[in-house]
């Protein structure tokens, strides 16, 4: 991985698209986002390859939670390889790229160099509390609570494990990876984020 790469981490309601797209805009970077990519690495899933991104997911709400956390992390773990691959693309490209969103961190770390990695984090609690407030897991709720032939309770419960299993997948332990990590609770404003990440990468 070129040395022009950068890695905003994190955990959901981080902070991490607010804070990169700031990043990016501040210091002339190419912001890619791993959450808008992911639909297109969908389309070019192979059967043989992507267990998880191929997989019939039309029984997804009878599923367990481990169930629905290991088909969260199998996609992540899928799609890594095609980032890496997107990003060396484009770190050809440009001067400066900032990747955004979530990839598997164990093989992010055999390409990449951790001073150039940081890992947003949230309050588990607040997290919990926030996660529907975004735009993209909003339209999940919305969708969810606008399903016909189900009762409200399975509605409730639907969206519990929905929250659940997004958490669980991708609440990591920055320090299990020796991470530079900041909390979104300890740092005011997005802009306060933007220059500690800025020191850190010396950029």
């Amino acid at each position: 991985m070129n040395r022009n790469v950068f890695f905003i981490l994190g955990c959901p309601c981080a902070g991490k698209t607010t804070v990169a797209k700031l990043l990016a805009e501040r210091n002339n970077m190419y912001y890619f986002s791993g959450d808008d990519r992911r639909f297109e690495y969908y389309k070019h899933a192979d059967k043989a390859k992507h267990q998880y991104m191929t997989m019939d997911a039309s029984s997804f709400w009878d599923w367990s939670l481990s169930e629905m956390v290991a088909w969260e992390k199998g996609v992540v773990s899928e799609q890594t390889p095609l980032i890496i691959e997107d990003l060396n693309r484009l770190s050809q490209e440009h001067d400066l790229v900032l990747f955004e969103g979530m990839i598997d961190i164990s093989y992010l770390l055999l390409v990449a160099d951790r001073d150039h990695i940081v890992y947003l984090t949230v309050d588990r609690d607040m997290c919990e509390k926030d996660f529907f407030g975004r735009g993209d897991h909003n339209g999940m709720l919305t969708a969810i609570m606008n399903t016909e032939g189900i009762s409200d309770e399975e509605k409730k419960r639907r969206v519990e494990i929905r929250r659940a299993a997004a958490i669980t997948a991708f609440y990591e332990d920055a320090q299990e990876f020796d991470l530079q990590s900041f909390s979104r609770k300890d740092i005011g404003s997005p802009v306060e984020m933007a220059i500690k990440i800025e020191r850190f990468f010396n950029i």
